[in-house]
């Protein structure tokens, strides 16, 4: 849709450890990940919850942005969680493995399939992430070259 706030997308990074989340454990297992190797593939999955894929964090950053495929409208309302999710090396492999073509075409891994940094180009950054400003009464007084970064956690059990 070409729109402004025609859609609204939450980023969660990915991070690779011995502990996986549990949504995607059940989401990259060998049993179901076979089955959708292919663009157009399917598999009916019972009784997922969606709240199992949010890392455990209620901070993030939100931005209005584009669309990261040509046109690139801008039309998207990122959320980008604060902390990663946690899958292990085995499932990674698995990810690679995904196709973005038919088993009748050449392999194009779904890998590697990101869009390159763009410019700010005034963009409002709003989060709910206290940065602890020293001196500072107005977080608009700090240099205008940002840079974010993930917060890494531990998760137990």
């Amino acid at each position: 849709t070409r729109r402004s706030s025609g859609l609204l997308v939450v980023s969660i990074f990915i991070k690779v450890s011995e502990m996986a989340n549990p949504f995607l454990n059940r989401l990259l297992n060998r049993d179901t990940i076979t089955r959708i190797t292919y663009k157009n593939d399917a598999y009916l999955l019972q009784s997922l919850n969606i709240e199992e894929l949010y890392p455990e964090t209620p901070s993030f950053i939100t931005y209005e942005g584009s669309m990261t495929v040509p046109a690139c409208y801008e039309t998207v309302s990122w959320i980008i969680m604060n902390k990663p999710v946690y899958i292990t090396r085995m499932q990674m492999h698995s990810l690679r493995l995904l196709s973005q073509n038919q088993p009748s075409q050449i392999f194009l891994s779904m890998s590697d399939n990101f869009r390159p940094v763009q410019l700010l180009n005034n963009r409002c950054i709003r989060t709910n992430i206290n940065f602890s400003l020293p001196g500072k009464d107005c977080p608009n007084n700090r240099a205008q070259k940002l840079q974010y970064r993930a917060q890494h956690s531990v998760q137990s059990g």
